[in-house]
């Protein structure tokens, strides 16, 4: 007597496996990178904000000017690269006294691009959705736009 062998899944099942494994592993890659990127962004901002509230505290005596001159190295001290701060935290950083009150504050945004910044851009760096094709009508939808505003005071 001879027994039938087992039926053997075929090349096409196992195929068709491994492409949604693939997919799978492609969308979970691509969640982890973006929320990483989401992320760094926010933890850049808190160290921000660690900066500003030690120069409340502990320099409540200085200038406008000496604490300018001293973020570089507070900076430092935290781990901020000077790549981590764009020009717009730069340009909108204010130090201001009144009095024993001390207060320092920011405002800048960060853009994240999950498939990469729009190609179609005009002659001074920008681009109108509406004018947009193909993949930078992904791109510019699929952008993340964060807003930060560090900010501390004497008490």
């Amino acid at each position: 007597m001879q027994l039938d062998p087992l039926p053997q899944h075929g090349e096409a099942s196992r195929a068709f496996s491994m492409l949604k494994v693939a997919f799978w592993l492609t969308v979970i890659g691509f969640s982890v990178w973006t929320g990483a990127q989401v992320f760094h962004a926010h933890y850049i901002n808190w160290k921000i904000e660690d900066v500003f509230h030690g120069v409340v505290k502990n320099m409540r005596d200085a200038s406008g000017v000496e604490i300018r001159e001293q973020l570089p190295k507070l900076y430092k001290i935290n781990y901020l690269a000077p790549s981590d701060l764009p020009e717009e935290f730069r340009d909108n950083l204010l130090i201001r006294r009144e009095g024993e009150l001390l207060e320092i504050s920011s405002v800048y945004s960060v853009v994240i691009w999950p498939f990469g910044p729009v190609q179609q851009l005009d002659e001074s760096g920008e681009y109108d959705p509406d004018q947009l094709e193909g993949m930078d009508i992904v791109r510019d939808k699929s952008r993340i736009d964060i807003k930060f505003e560090p900010y501390a005071f004497s008490e």
